[in-house]
């Protein structure tokens, strides 16, 4: 992303030197305005590379614990099948089967928690879709439950899904047409637009009332934009990412936070 400050700069006539002082100063808190929202458009970035981070590692963790475990299974499968072996080392061989598939499960637990800290930071709309609904659910029941050396293959399974899809939003920007946010105490139809999981705005069909939205620990959090100037900015930037209005020039990151 490139920014671009650009400092247009006048000669003024002595008699105008009052107006020069004051157009310097507008100058000097535009630009103190400008260094404010990158030093928080860096804080933010920063924080979705943490997460990203975390879920890069989980998946690949992951991936190398089911790599090895399911070596070992198999092992122990195929000499299980040979025949003409002694009880005490099919015995033994059961034993290893069950070590390997308990350390399976071990490494299930430790991913589990990871996914858990994942969910509060995805979009409710994302959420919400069929798909990550189900395996949103399935995970919350695998946690729950108190036998957790059943099903490890459905518990795999819904925490893969989980994180593939979250990373494919994570990839692009995506809009949502026709929401539901209150403003002033009453409920407004809105637009919203994600960029991936790090941030996201949403405004009204008119572009009077919009948000800011923010991930966190407890969910994601609609911040009104009191700026009328930036609530119209917003409106043009939705309309560009959902192709639903003319091809304009966006400036971003727009202001974040004051």
């Amino acid at each position: 992303m490139r920014l671009l400050l650009c400092l247009i700069i006048s000669t003024l006539p002595l008699a105008g030197q009052s107006s020069q002082v004051e157009a310097n100063k507008k100058l000097r808190a535009s630009i103190q305005k400008w260094i404010a929202t990158m030093q928080n458009t860096t804080k933010t970035r920063k924080s979705w590379e943490e997460r990203e981070q975390l879920l890069e590692e989980s998946k690949l963790s992951l991936a190398a614990e089911i790599k090895d475990i399911e070596e070992t299974i198999s092992e122990t499968q195929t000499r299980l099948k040979t025949a003409g072996k002694s009880s005490t080392e099919k015995l033994t061989e059961k034993r290893s089967f069950d070590a390997a598939r308990e350390a399976f499960q071990k490494g299930l637990d430790q991913v589990e928690t990871h996914i858990s800290a994942v969910i509060p930071i995805l979009p409710p709309e994302l959420s919400a879709e069929p798909k990550m609904a189900k395996a949103i659910q399935d995970h919350k029941n695998f946690v729950a439950a108190e036998d957790k050396s059943k099903k490890l293959n459905s518990r795999l399974s819904a925490m893969l899904t989980i994180l593939n899809i979250s990373e494919k939003f994570q990839q692009v920007v995506t809009t949502y047409a026709d929401r539901i946010a209150k403003a002033g105490g009453k409920e407004v139809q809105i637009d919203k637009v994600y960029f991936g999981l790090a941030f996201g705005f949403a405004a009204n069909k008119s572009g009077t009332v919009a948000f800011r939205l923010s991930p966190g620990s407890d969910g994601w959090t609609e911040t009104p934009v009191d700026d009328p100037a930036l609530a119209s900015e917003i409106r043009q930037l939705i309309d560009v990412a959902s192709g639903s209005g003319e091809t304009r020039l966006v400036t971003l990151p727009l202001e974040i936070a004051r």
